[in-house]
């Protein structure tokens, strides 16, 4: 297997900023965003920076180190880790797009974001296009400078199609500007990712700024940016519910050696149930986190090789980022449940997790759905969508 050129340092950086995190957390929360000072602590850990290619000024790390950091920002704060993912997740359409374009787009400190589904509409004009549309979840938003979102490219009444059956399907750059940001984010959990809605009425997008990512084309060559785009943009999400998980079943083995329950003559940790329960969810954590960052170190050493990344292995992709956040979120519920009553305060971190956790099982790439992507494939059915 290929090694992995993983700089130790972003890790342990994302290491030793966890108590920082942890201490903004209660305001991320209740200003549902990331907090300025908290997003110039991010800058100065160089972490906004990891996907961006080196000519630019950024990192250019590999893949599975990105999932790795993301993790541990996790295990301090799943609504940071969560900006901080998808705007390094944004940051793919550096090497798609001209080198003029990213170096005026990419200056120093610059965070992009948005949203990748394609709700925009864009109408073909002289130099670039014409695009409307409304998407929500534009995680980041308040912290960005540009934003993107997904566009069909419409003729008449119906998406262009390509070859191979896809639509033009083109991620559109916008100034903050150009965009009007609407606060809709009143949420259940992941209430600090910022994740407002984002609208643009007709307008202009030249051409070096509607990019196609589906494309085969790329200005920056590297592993980072030949990796399979829907599988990469999952990545940048699948391993935070796996360090949400982490914080809440260690924040209930702290729990269990002190609380005594109601009518209880031990300490909770000394019930059977609970013994055997805790277990469990750690076996569900471990397993799901063993399979994810396996599929993922192994793609990653196709892509390195120049080999092709079959639709098979895209598709187990996608079912192992879903799966987890699923079992992620089915052990942090065994956690929130044995904390009993002590859980349901809002000071309670178990109850943050829960929710925050749950919200992004939500979130379409990482939604039970992808388990039937794989599963048509392995049955030897043709994928429902060839966006894989």
């Amino acid at each position: 297997m290929t090694t992995v050129t993983a700089p130790d340092d972003l890790i342990a950086s994302a290491i030793a900023l966890q108590p920082t995190i942890r201490d903004f957390a209660d305001e991320t929360e209740r200003m549902r965003q990331c907090p300025p000072a908290l997003v110039d602590i991010l800058h100065q850990h160089r972490m906004f920076d990891m996907i961006l290619p080196k000519k630019y000024g950024g990192l250019e790390i590999d893949v599975p180190t990105l999932v790795r950091v993301l993790e541990e920002l996790a295990v301090a704060d799943g609504s940071t880790a969560w900006a901080v993912g998808i705007g390094c997740g944004t940051s793919i359409i550096s090497g798609a797009m001209p080198e003029a374009t990213a170096r005026e787009v990419f200056q120093p400190r610059v965070v992009t974001g948005g949203a990748q589904a394609p709700n925009g509409r864009a109408i073909r004009v002289d130099g670039g296009y014409r695009v409307s549309g409304r998407w929500g979840f534009a995680s980041g938003c308040t912290h960005c400078s540009w934003l993107v979102g997904g566009t069909l490219v419409m003729e008449g009444d119906a998406p262009r199609m390509l070859e191979g059956g896809m639509p033009d399907w083109r991620t559109m750059l916008f100034p903050m500007s150009d965009v009007e940001i609407i606060d809709t984010w009143h949420v259940s959990g992941l209430r600090g990712t910022g994740s407002r809605d984002m609208q643009v009425k007709d307008v202009f997008v030249p051409d070096d700024r509607a990019i196609s990512l589906i494309s085969t084309d790329r200005y920056v060559d590297g592993p980072t940016y030949r990796f399979p785009v829907l599988g990469f943009l999952a990545l940048t999400i699948a391993s935070i519910p796996l360090g949400i998980a982490r914080h809440a079943i260690d924040e209930l083995l702290t729990l269990a050696g002190a609380k005594t329950p109601m009518g209880a003559m031990n300490k909770l940790r000394d019930r059977a149930v609970v013994q055997y329960e805790i277990a469990q969810a750690e076996a569900k954590l471990r397993s799901a986190r063993a399979w994810l960052y396996e599929v993922t170190d192994e793609m990653w050493d196709r892509v390195v090789r120049g080999e092709e990344v079959s639709m098979h292995d895209r598709a187990m992709l996608r079912s192992a980022c879903a799966h987890a956040a699923i079992e992620s979120s089915r052990a942090i519920d065994v956690a929130y449940t044995l904390g009993g009553g002590t859980a349901i305060y809002e000071s309670s971190v178990l109850q943050r997790c829960m929710r925050d956790a749950h919200a992004a099982t939500q979130h379409v790439m990482l939604a039970p759905a992808n388990y039937e992507v794989a599963g048509r494939l392995m049955l030897g059915l043709p994928p429902s969508s060839p966006m894989v």
